[in-house]
């Protein structure tokens, strides 16, 4: 069975068993707890809600300055992290391992309560699984989301609502704010280290790549490994590259994770003029520094689109069943491209897609999305005068540009 079904059978029955069982064992009632020494962060997620919960964390570090901060996350989200300066402590976390082995899992619960936290705080919203490495943490006190149907919120001291519908950034802070840790910006960050803009400089200059010239980064997966249905169709990133190039001479590179180089691969392949295909040649980090040196980013709900934005990068992003009132691009000066259609959005946690995917893995409501309309939303980035890269704007996601997706011939399958 593959380690993904896997852990979704385990989270599903097993974890929702254990949240039944050991929240009837927590203490109840109102309590006051001292200023945290040793906070437990917990985002098990993919590096999407990582970059999102930055604002919180740098909230939650400037309110216990000294307090020690420990980050449990996957391996990708402590690249991204390296040069976080509100963390203290990584601890990487391989879900799969500990789902193999409950020894694996005991002693990874045991190390945790080893270092006595304070506090707990869980950022996942759906998973079981972060609430029982919070609870199994031994912190006295524990704060994570409330979500409809999970049941996890019987492991937590403290309950925050996610509110569907409502952008992540907002529901993150809203921990921030039961926690008392004043707001003062909700920017998104990256952290560039030198090796990684001497890695975009090197990599231009190996691929002939002008910098002086527009550069347009297209990511064409979006969402989880194995499920395409947020991803534009092929043809369509196909019909845009050609058109950028064309009308405004630009360069266009292809991005994508090891396992997303075929992909990108066979997009390229299929251009009127040679593009640059980066997919599986760039660390998290190195993805960021190639973001601000574009003027552009094109991409579907996923986390490279988070990542651009926490560049300061303007991103025309394609929204199909996601709500772009939720998951869009944080910050001003983005464009969004929402489907019109009665079904969409269908996804909240992320995984209660609406319909079936046609043959090529991809939902009715991703081809509603016109060439025309994505490169109506390229226009105003890519004419007039050059932007300053990598600058980011403010984050009031109000500001983004959102253009309706109406054209389809195509059905919506229920």
């Amino acid at each position: 069975m593959h380690p993904d079904s896997l852990l979704k059978i385990f989270d599903r029955y097993i974890g929702s068993f254990l949240c039944f069982l050991l929240g009837g064992l927590r203490s109840r009632g109102p309590h006051k707890y001292p200023d945290p020494q040793r906070i437990l962060l917990i985002q098990l997620s993919a590096i999407g809600d990582t970059i999102l919960a930055i604002p919180t964390i740098r909230s939650i570090r400037n309110r216990f300055p000294t307090a020690h901060l420990t980050m449990v996350a996957s391996s990708i989200n402590l690249q991204y992290l390296e040069g976080c300066p509100y963390i203290d402590q990584h601890t990487p976390l391989r879900l799969e391992e500990l789902i193999k082995s409950p020894l694996n899992l005991i002693r990874f619960i045991m190390a945790l309560r080893r270092q006595r936290f304070d506090w707990a705080i869980d950022f996942e919203h759906w998973p079981r699984l972060s609430a029982l490495l919070a609870y199994g943490s031994g912190a006295p006190r524990r704060i994570g989301f409330r979500s409809s149907s999970q049941h996890r919120h019987f492991l937590f001291t403290d309950v925050v609502p996610h509110v569907p519908g409502q952008h992540e950034v907002v529901n993150f802070l809203q921990i921030a704010r039961l926690l008392g840790c004043p707001i003062e910006g909700t920017e998104l960050e990256v952290w560039l280290a030198s090796e990684d803009r001497d890695w975009v400089q090197g990599f231009f200059s190996e691929k002939g790549i002008d910098p002086d010239r527009r550069v347009v980064v297209i990511h064409p997966e979006a969402g989880r490994r194995g499920e395409p249905r947020r991803r534009l169709p092929h043809d369509r990133f196909v019909a845009v590259a050609d058109a950028l190039m064309a009308r405004y001479n630009a360069q266009i590179i292809f991005t994508g994770a090891p396992s997303e180089v075929e992909l990108s691969e066979q997009i390229a392949a299929q251009t009127r003029s040679p593009c640059v295909v980066a997919a599986g040649k760039t660390q998290i980090n190195h993805l960021a520094a190639l973001f601000t040196s574009a003027d552009l980013i094109i991409c579907g709900n996923c986390g490279p689109m988070h990542l651009a934005a926490a560049a300061g990068t303007p991103v025309v992003a394609l929204h199909g069943p996601t709500n772009p009132l939720q998951w869009g691009p944080w910050g001003r000066d983005h464009t969004i491209l929402h489907v019109d259609v009665p079904c969409s959005p269908c996804l909240n946690l992320g995984f209660e897609y609406g319909c079936s995917a046609f043959a090529d893995g991809t939902s009715p409501c991703m081809h509603t999305i016109q060439t025309g309309e994505i490169l109506e939303g390229c226009e105003r980035y890519l004419t007039g005068g050059r932007r300053d890269r990598g600058q980011s704007g403010g984050s009031n996601v109000a500001k983004t540009r959102v253009i309706k997706c109406k054209q389809t011939a195509l059905p919506v399958l229920h």
